[in-house]
């Protein structure tokens, strides 16, 4: 038996620009969300229910109360259908009698949908980019109260889409460098922890930088700080154009500088050091040539080691590459011995 996937909604570009922005997709559950998903299969007294989020390609559950799937494809969602109409809480009280459902894998097969409904998830824009929905596997009716207190659970749900937008928004405000416009140290810092961990997990090697502008003290005090904060912006680009897509960049403080080498051993963070001093040192500069020193290490996360561990390592190598004679990349080999 056949059934009908849902038109695409009128403003489905706006819809979709609107989805995207929440940047939710494919994130892990978040209890407030789990907690909504439970009131509202309490409300209405169902075993089911989910938040479903429409992209262009398949519906995505953000959270899920007794259902194991966590997508379908969107020409099966009954929530496309839902969307269609923003202002409306969508019921259907019998899918195997609704020709737009008679035949869906979603009723024929598992999860076996009978009842369901779903109020759209309205953004303030006028966009609806999912619904909170109720599902059973009998045939039922909502009351008028069922209906008013799961559309009130969709405006919690934008609700809070929106809070956790802003959220992410002054998290990452907090997290980046005012001046160079990079990650800065507390961004660096929960950077090293995370891949510290995956790095361990995987057995694989995570790699270091830290570099530093040479002679900046004297930079600053001949061209002034204008040109000296002027310098470290480019430093910064500069430094970010040698790297992949993978590394991460952060400004560690002042005018030093460290860089995260996902899976990279002591020979590519070598190679990677090397780039970037060479690309610093053939820059065009304004006021004078400015180049930097880099220390380079690289562990695979294991023992006693930890992320601090590996910054020591870096540092120490930078130091001896500013004694060296600066302008250059020195490897971590030993601790220094002190007689």
């Amino acid at each position: 038996m056949p059934y009908t996937a849902a038109p695409l909604p009128h403003n489905e570009a706006q819809r979709l620009a609107a989805l995207k922005r929440f940047e939710v997709l494919d994130t892990e559950s978040e209890q407030c969300y789990d907690d909504m998903t439970t009131i509202a299969a309490a409300i209405c007294d169902v075993p089911t229910s989910v938040i479903s989020l429409i992209d262009e390609h398949r519906q995505w559950f953000k959270s899920r109360h007794g259902l194991e799937a966590t997508q379908t494809p969107r020409d099966q969602a009954f929530c496309a259908h839902a969307i269609l109409r923003p202002d409306e809480v969508m019921v259907v009280p019998d899918s195997t009698r609704d020709k737009r459902f008679a035949g869906n894998p979603l009723v024929t097969g598992g999860p076996g949908i009978r009842f369901y409904a779903g109020a759209p998830l309205l953004t303030a824009e006028g966009a609806a980019i999912g619904t909170i929905c109720v599902l059973d596997q009998k045939p039922r009716e909502l009351t008028p109260m069922q209906r008013s207190g799961l559309a009130a659970l969709s405006r919690r749900v934008v609700e809070q889409l929106e809070l956790r937008q802003l959220v992410s928004r002054l998290e990452l405000q907090s997290m980046s460098d005012g001046l160079t416009g990079i990650w800065n140290r507390r961004a660096f810092d929960r950077r090293l922890r995370e891949e510290w961990s995956r790095h361990g997990r995987h057995h694989q090697p995570l790699g270091l930088l830290m570099f530093d502008v040479d002679k900046f003290k004297s930079f600053n005090d001949t061209f002034g700080h204008p040109q000296g904060d002027q310098a470290l912006k480019q430093v910064a680009s500069t430094a970010q154009a040698s790297l992949r897509d993978t590394d991460f960049l952060a400004r560690y403080g002042g005018e030093e500088f460290a860089v995260l080498l996902p899976n990279l051993g002591n020979d590519g963070a070598q190679k990677a050091a090397e780039r970037l001093r060479a690309a610093v040192e053939r820059a065009d500069w304004p006021a004078r040539a400015v180049t930097v020193s880099v220390g380079v290490a690289a562990l695979v996360p294991e023992g006693d080691f930890s992320g601090n561990t590996l910054v020591a390592r870096a540092d120490q190598a930078l130091y001896e590459a500013k004694h060296a004679g600066r302008n250059r990349t020195m490897r971590f080999v030993d601790w220094p011995v002190h007689a």
